[in-house]
């Protein structure tokens, strides 16, 4: 019984982390100019997407839903967007933005998968999954910068 709970906890961090994602690159287009970043980011929305389907698909299998993250924290989310493209919504600075929540993500997913290395295999694989999109991601914005 202990595992199945250990489980749902793992599947229901991959899950927010990979709607974090999602809420923070619908938040941050708005602020987008250049074509080629905006639809960049629409692609990485969609994998976050589908990437967050999947983890509902397998809590769905063990008749659970996921939990949501509270309105403080899209608002942590929203004010950090606004405060860090006041003044410079150029590619460069979203970029920088990007980076940086997809390094965070990359490090709470690694820790996640190691807090929980009794996850089942095809869990641990979407944890996975999320962490090289994540890592795609990084690399893909390095284009954008300077």
């Amino acid at each position: 019984m202990k595992e199945k709970s250990r489980t749902e906890e793992f599947l229901n961090k991959v899950y927010e982390n990979a709607e974090m994602c999602c809420e923070s690159i619908s938040m941050i287009t708005e602020k987008v100019e250049d074509p080629s970043l905006l639809s960049e980011l629409q692609s990485e929305h969609r994998d976050y997407t589908d990437l967050s389907g999947e983890a509902v698909n397998l809590l769905a299998k063990k008749n659970k839903l996921p939990k949501e993250k509270g309105p403080l924290a899209q608002f942590g989310v929203w004010s950090g967007i606004q405060m860090n493209t006041a003044f410079d919504k150029s590619p460069d600075k979203i970029a920088e933005m990007m980076m940086q929540g997809s390094m965070m993500g990359v490090i709470d997913m690694s820790r996640t998968l190691k807090e929980y290395d009794d996850t089942p295999e095809d869990c641990r694989k979407l944890g996975e999954n999320l962490i090289k999109l994540e890592e795609n991601s990084i690399q893909k914005m390095k284009q954008y910068l300077g």
